[in-house]
């Protein structure tokens, strides 16, 4: 009998329903090492069961400097690549080096370079149907040994005066906004940012920014324009509201807390509602962040 295999780290970015269709494998790889080193860059390999913050906070301790804007994201190292995690202006993809992989039919290994890994905002290969057959098993870094900071964010370059601009500065403020911004999953119970910011033509940005003067916009790859998701949610009234169970944190509007939802159902058709009343007031479709995991029937 054939079971399809699907790896998980510490599921901070999962919607688990109440039936998994398949073998899950828990990825518990360790270990952190220098591969590769020059008088200016390091090289670290990280096994895919390492936890993330503690590896940032590992490579800057060890002088091995890009991760600071990173800091504090919940979930495993090889989790990381799948979602491209980003924050405060940088993202992984900016720093990786490479990706070891299995098969997980075949058992065959392979190194991907970025090239090979399909980047882009919140997404990656191992997000398609061909990807998913890939098993990150560690991840490689390049990072700077020079002090570097990247103060892209305007939150970030208003927290940090110009007398402390420092690496280490950098980390402390960026712990502190999420401290302040997100609530601990770990007393309310919620998978970070439930919506990715959409990304819509300039044509589009023109005509909402028009109508809505105060609707935060990006530059995006390809001449593109990042939307504020958590704008538009916030000013449809939705920040502190629930419904099914779950609750719009009042810290984050991107942010589903689940109260007393038994279900992901739940969790899932409350988080549509308020995509739904974005979509009918700005145009605009909001995408998912967390991947939803098994059925609601058994298999």
């Amino acid at each position: 009998m054939s079971l399809p295999v699907r790896a998980l780290g510490s599921g901070s970015n999962v919607i688990l329903k109440r039936y998994l269709d398949g073998l899950i494998i828990h990825v518990g790889l360790l270990g952190r090492s220098v591969v590769d080193e020059t008088a200016d860059d390091v090289v670290v390999r990280i096994g895919a069961g390492e936890n993330w913050h503690e590896t940032v906070l590992w490579a800057h301790e060890n002088g091995y400097y890009g991760l600071e804007n990173l800091a504090l994201i919940p979930g495993s190292v090889g989790a990381s690549p799948i979602q491209n995690i980003g924050a405060y202006g940088a993202e992984l993809s900016d720093v990786i080096e490479r990706i070891e992989v299995v098969h997980s039919g075949s058992l065959t290994t392979r190194s991907l370079l970025p090239s090979d890994c399909q980047f882009a905002y919140r997404d990656s290969i191992f997000k398609t149907e061909k990807g998913r057959d890939w098993l990150i098993t560690a991840v490689d870094m390049k990072l700077s040994k020079t002090p570097t900071l990247n103060l892209s964010y305007p939150a970030l370059e208003v927290a940090i005066s110009s007398s402390e601009k420092s690496p280490q500065a950098l980390l402390r403020a960026v712990i502190a906004i999420r401290k302040a911004k997100l609530p601990d999953p770990a007393a309310q119970p919620n998978v970070g940012s439930y919506f990715k910011n959409p990304i819509v033509t300039r044509e589009k940005a023109d005509a909402l920014g028009a109508r809505y003067p105060n609707l935060p916009q990006y530059s995006a790859r390809g001449g593109a324009v990042k939307l504020s998701a958590a704008w538009m949610i916030d000013h449809l009234g939705w920040r502190g509201k629930g419904g099914h169970g779950a609750l719009v944190a009042k810290e984050h509007a991107l942010v589903v807390i689940n109260k007393s939802a038994k279900y992901a159902s739940q969790i899932i058709e409350f988080a549509d509602e308020i995509a739904r009343s974005v979509e009918a007031e700005f145009g605009v479709a909001l995408e998912r962040e967390p991947q939803v995991l098994g059925s609601d029937t058994p298999v």
